[in-house]
């Protein structure tokens, strides 16, 4: 493999980098060039001691490859990182779910197949997300999974969506997701949103707990533009939150226009399960 290998470890998933350790030694020993770059944290401790370290942002400069240690959060960090750039993800296993990795923790000896080259790539759908106030752009972030509206307390809000200017939905509720693909089995699920094939393009609306009948989710083409309008909550904090990350109040009148990026993200996948098998055993608990 040209290039070498960036290992993204979350140091709230694994305990003294314990198994980053593990992984960096059967890599190096093998002829393989690593840099550790652990998440999340910008203090490493003994880690520098015993790995070469460097910051993300860093350490993926001329890599042929990044491994994300820890849960779907730890991918969705390194995501946005490399995030349109042409540097395939592969993801282990050290939290719940973990729908976007493509190895178990049990699986890290399949590494030194994936260090080889020996892997496809699943071209990921990326959505970009706006928070227009009073006519200007206040927020900006480029997602992977998700974009959630939703009542900050618990509240019950009104939405207002629609699709390139055209009502879709309007509802009282918790709030609303609107996903992509590979989101689709993260929150949008949860909420009784349908589960897409991750490398297909759709966005996806869903409602969160609607006070209606017929409260159902709409999957849409690629090239539409959503824009979504939280409604009275003047009293009732709403709050924007892109990725699973930090919540950004929104005030009356704001606007949230979401639509595809231009980025993309590759996640390597070594063939191990399909989708189908992953959302059967993940979501039954039959492994």
């Amino acid at each position: 493999m040209r290039g070498h290998i960036v290992l993204a470890a979350n140091p709230f998933r694994d305990a003294q980098f314990e198994k980053a350790r593990t992984i960096y030694d059967l890599l190096t020993q093998n002829g393989h060039s690593v840099i550790a770059s652990p998440v999340f944290i910008t203090r490493w401790g003994e880690a520098e001691r015993s790995m070469r370290c460097l910051p993300l942002e860093e350490a993926i400069e001329g890599a042929a490859l990044v491994i994300a240690l820890g849960g779907d959060g730890t991918i969705l960090h390194v995501a946005d990182a490399v995030r349109g750039l042409e540097l395939p993800i592969i993801g282990v296993n050290l939290g719940g779910k973990g729908f976007l990795a493509g190895l178990e923790e049990t699986e890290t000896q399949e590494l030194l197949s994936v260090a080889d080259g020996h892997y496809s790539v699943s071209r990921r759908m990326m959505l970009d997300v706006e928070l227009l106030r009073s006519g200007e752009t206040t927020f900006r972030q480029c997602v992977l999974n998700d974009v959630v509206v939703h009542g900050a307390n618990v509240d019950c809000i009104g939405i207002l969506a629609r699709c390139d200017g055209v009502p879709v939905t309007h509802f009282n509720g918790d709030g609303i997701i609107i996903s992509t693909p590979t989101g689709s089995t993260a929150y949008s699920m949860s909420a009784g949103g349908p589960l897409v094939e991750p490398d297909s393009e759709n966005i996806i609306l869903t409602p969160i707990c609607p006070h209606t009948m017929v409260g159902k989710s709409f999957v849409l083409r690629p090239g539409r533009t959503i824009t979504v309008e939280p409604e009275r909550i003047h009293d009732r904090p709403a709050i924007l939150v892109a990725d699973g990350g930090d919540g950004v109040p929104l005030n009356g009148g704001d606007h949230v226009r979401i639509h595809k990026s231009d980025c993309t993200v590759l996640l390597a996948d070594v063939g191990t399960r399909s989708f189908y098998e992953t959302a059967f055993q993940k979501l039954t608990g039959r492994f």
